[in-house]
């Protein structure tokens, strides 16, 4: 028998019958959307630093069309914590645009994944300096017929490697022999 509540009524000690007792589930695809949109946020860094949400959302306002989705930033804050699901299509065009990816890159686990390594690469080659390292070696070549030997190598060795990558299966081995010297993605289906 159960204990008596405040109004006198029998409650029962049992979680699990009451809807205000238990949190919603969470939806597996809000929280992968959530994941995806949050991955562009770390990795889309045009100002050298995360935009913020209020940015993006005045982003999207601004590029808009007439008739285009405007975003709120407690939308855009549900749907990058994975709260909100079955966002329009409008709204996800919205933040491809913004963010310089294809529309698929939400729905799309190939795309996703393969947007995701080519995003992943520029923020690397970002955070090496890699034209640094291009002047020095172009330094280191011109001192020397060795340094030049030297640099040549390394480049060589470099695109066996990707060659080796690219051979591979999968959109991520594929995405790494992608030029990285624009942020903006593209897939493979026109979107």
């Amino acid at each position: 028998m159960g204990d008596r509540g405040d109004a006198g009524v029998e409650v029962d000690p049992v979680p699990g019958d009451g809807a205000a007792e238990l949190p919603e589930p969470p939806d597996p695809e809000a929280e992968r959307l959530g994941r995806r949109i949050e991955f562009l946020f770390g990795h889309v860094q045009p100002l050298g630093r995360r935009f913020t949400l209020q940015e993006v959302a005045d982003g999207i306002r601004e590029q808009g069309r007439p008739g285009d989705p405007r975003i709120s930033v407690g939308r855009l804050w549900t749907l990058v914590k994975g709260r909100a699901a079955n966002p329009t299509i409008g709204t996800l065009r919205a933040l491809g645009e913004f963010f310089g990816v294809p529309q698929a890159y939400f729905i799309d686990d190939e795309v996703a994944e393969r947007v995701s390594a080519q995003l992943a690469l520029i923020a690397a080659m970002r955070a090496n300096d890699v034209r640094s390292v291009a002047l020095r070696a172009a330094a280191v070549a011109t001192m020397s017929s060795h340094g030049l030997e030297t640099v040549r190598s390394l480049v060589e060795h470099s695109g066996a490697v990707e060659s080796g990558l690219a051979a591979g299966s999968g959109p991520a081995a594929a995405a790494s022999t992608a030029p990285a010297t624009t942020p903006a993605v593209t897939d493979d289906h026109g979107g």
